[in-house]
């Protein structure tokens, strides 16, 4: 009998033993089992973190051609009460992206090392990108290139009419408006001739307004007056370009209410810059410019001034002054305002002196709306 007991408390022993250790290893298939399960959810939640963080980089990409990024440069998916992830719920909690946008052109650094800030081959934009999910957060940088394309610009005259009532005078006979190609350092320049004035209806409304003395001042294709009619590509044609010049402009002023007489470019070193004006803009003495000049509202110029390049203005131009030197090699467009309303005033004033140049117009570009991701990288 107390063999068979010691027999039946040894079985019992193993027994226990081996549930002991088959519970231990079931414990330890369990948690490795749950860390594998948390490893594969946490290498999904990462995988969709950098899938949305690379969205950011698009969305800048996005935003950017139109114009649309916020003032303070950081897109914010957290609070913005939209459906970014397509979930078909808004800003919940892996709606957690922050994407800050860096614009190389108009940040005043010199980003590439060659003693210049803001010029025009440092159309980058650099955008950091950052979304946590779970536990798992995931920064990327993107370098967007901006994209350029010449601007569609036909170039009929020096000076160009879109408003068909445009009300123009000419104070004495101390301006030339010159048609035939001139290059901007002296001399003709090899392209044919453009009328002196162009005007988006009737040239009696040009012709009537002028005085005979002021008549072969008006030099250009046809003799003096040179003067013709044209139609612009589309009603908001001259609103287009104005409005795309902003994205990628190089000198942005807003509702600039001082004189500036600061330089706006330099077309003896080459350096070509895109200048856009939110609202009207006045230019004093002793600035010069290269490149194109944009003013959604109206400009006006006085003083010492030289600008060669294009000048697209949606309301009135004035330049004051008298034998003050104001030269412009290269064409102006002069529109209305931006209900395309055309009641523009054109007012000339003083010695200045307009001159067609096929060199200053040529090559000019504007943002074709689309920025290029050239990398993406993460830390």
């Amino acid at each position: 009998m107390a063999q068979d007991r010691a027999e039946r408390g040894s079985i019992l022993i193993f027994l226990v033993g081996s549930v002991t250790l088959l519970a231990g290893a079931i414990v330890g298939l369990l948690t490795v089992e749950q860390g594998r399960a948390s490893q594969a959810r946490t290498e999904i939640e990462r995988t969709r973190a950098f899938t949305l963080a690379e969205s950011g980089i698009d969305e800048a990409g996005v935003l950017l051609a139109a114009n649309a990024i916020p003032p303070s440069g950081v897109i914010d998916w957290s609070a913005d009460l939209e459906d970014n992830d397509g979930d078909s719920r808004v800003d919940e909690g892996d709606e957690s992206l922050t994407a800050t946008v860096a614009r190389w052109w108009s940040d005043g650094v010199d980003n590439d090392g060659d003693g210049e800030t803001d010029e025009t081959d440092e159309g980058v934009a650099r955008v950091t990108s950052t979304v946590r999910i779970g536990v798992s957060t995931v920064t990327v940088t993107g370098w967007l290139r901006r994209l350029e394309a010449v601007i569609p610009v036909e170039v009929p005259a020096v000076v160009n009419l879109l408003d068909p009532n445009a009300d123009v005078t000419f104070k004495g006979n101390s301006f030339d408006i010159e048609g035939g190609d001139r290059s901007p350092t002296g001399g003709w320049g090899p392209a044919p001739a453009v009328y002196g004035i162009a005007i988006n209806g009737s040239t009696k409304q040009v012709l009537t307004q002028l005085a005979k003395n002021q008549l072969d001042n008006v030099n250009g294709v046809g003799g003096r007056p040179s003067i013709t009619s044209w139609t612009p590509p589309s009603a908001d044609w001259l609103q287009t370009i104005v409005d795309s010049m902003a994205v990628q402009a190089d000198v942005n002023f807003d509702h600039y209410a001082s004189t500036y007489t600061g330089d706006l470019g330099d077309w003896k070193t080459g350096k070509k810059l895109v200048t856009h004006s939110k609202g009207s803009l006045k230019i004093g003495g002793g600035s010069q410019g290269a490149g194109v000049l944009c003013v959604d509202g109206d400009l006006e110029i006085s003083g010492n001034w030289h600008f060669v390049g294009a000048i697209f203005v949606t309301g009135r131009v004035t330049v004051k002054g008298g034998g003050n030197g104001q030269r412009l090699h290269g064409a102006i467009f002069i529109g209305g305002d931006f209900e395309h309303v055309f009641s523009l005033e054109t007012l000339i004033k003083g010695g200045i002196e307009l001159v067609y140049s096929s060199a200053a117009v040529a090559g000019l570009t504007a943002s074709s709306s689309t920025f290029d991701v050239v990398a993406v990288t993460e830390p």
